[in-house]
């Protein structure tokens, strides 16, 4: 089979499993939309379940493009906003609605598969933040010693309501706006929440900090699960909810 032409099949399927779902999407539809032949996808891909994880292999290659760190910005709490809010986005894609709903639908897509490309999304997720929290700990707004578990709040704050949203959406519906911007509550959360050593740099992360004018610091209507986060110390945190 021809490259452009199993592009061509990746991409239809990738549509109808984003809307229909994998139990509903038709190899005989994806067949007819390529312009292919069914005959044509079970030989290159075996089965149902073998397109479903080219499609997913596919989009886990775009989304590691897409989460390479970019340069530092010279404020480095402008550029933790721009890579947290990146983070959001990647994680609002179809390719994690499709693979987040992938247990709860009826395939024989394996746990170890799913599980390898979980922790590799989560790898690149990270990867994307962790320059802006070491720029952020170079400036002195960031505890040096703490910059892991910081990504792990940063990380855990945007995760935990994208994806239980991701969950319990329909396949096919869009993402709406909570009327907050989760990726700067979350920069809010992670800089209060380690600040530098007394002594060790500039003083701890507050509204007087004027680099970061965008971020509110009162009380705010969040999406689920952020009050608890606002008002629990870091230790107290609970654990991620896995990828």
């Amino acid at each position: 089979m021809q490259q452009s032409q199993m592009h061509q099949i990746l991409d239809v399927a990738g549509v109808m499993f984003f809307e229909q779902g994998f139990w509903n999407a038709k190899i005989s539809e994806i067949a007819a939309r390529s312009e292919t032949s069914t005959a044509s996808i079970y030989k290159e891909f075996k089965s149902k379940d073998g397109l479903f994880k080219a499609v997913l292999a596919r989009r886990l290659d775009q989304l590691k493009t897409q989460a390479q760190p970019k340069a530092c910005m010279h404020d480095p709490v402008s550029h933790l906003l721009h890579v947290a809010r990146r983070y959001q986005a990647l994680c609002e894609t179809d390719f994690l609605r499709d693979l987040i709903r992938v247990p709860m639908e009826r395939n024989r897509i394996p746990v170890t598969l799913r599980r390898t490309m979980r922790r590799q999304i989560r790898l690149a997720l990270e990867r994307l933040c962790l320059p802006a929290l070491e720029a952020c700990a170079a400036q002195g707004l960031l505890d040096p010693a703490r910059v892991t578990p910081a990504l792990q709040l940063l990380s855990a704050c945007i995760e935990h309501p994208t994806m239980w949203q991701n969950m319990l959406m329909q396949p096919g519906a869009q993402t709406g706006s909570s009327g907050v911007r989760l990726a700067d509550e979350a920069v809010r959360i992670t800089l209060a929440a380690y600040p530098p050593v007394a002594g060790d740099g500039l003083a701890p992360f507050s509204c007087a900090f004027p680099a970061v004018p965008e971020i509110p610091l009162g009380p705010q209507p969040g999406p689920m699960g952020l009050a608890h986060h606002r008002q629990s110390p870091p230790d107290a945190l609970p654990n991620r909810v896995p990828l």
